[in-house]
């Protein structure tokens, strides 16, 4: 008996630690963490232009990486909810009939 009610609190604690996590997983919009670079006003050597033109093009690719993501996670509500969509209208057409 006293097992069970400590599986109950310990199962009520988990929940009320990660239960808020999930209930706000879309109300912030996620963001990158790409980071931009700083271009001098003027170049000083050879060696600087080099290595701005390697911290732009892994800005690029970090941002172009973001923006995949996100729209990977795009496709997958749309998928979720066009299935929702399927699955409701099939009820509609074949079970909510009187």
């Amino acid at each position: 008996m006293q097992k069970i009610v400590f599986l109950t609190i310990i199962s009520a604690a988990l929940l009320f630690v990660f239960l808020p996590a999930f209930a706000f997983a879309d109300k912030v919009p996620p963001a990158h963490s790409c980071t931009q670079p700083h271009r001098p006003f003027k170049f000083k050597t050879e060696a600087e232009v080099d290595a701005y033109k390697v911290q732009a093009e892994s800005y690029r690719k970090c941002i172009n990486d973001f923006v995949e993501e996100q729209n990977q996670a795009m496709q997958k509500h749309k998928d979720a909810a066009n299935r929702a969509i399927e699955e409701y209208n099939f009820f509609v057409n074949t079970e909510s009939r009187w």
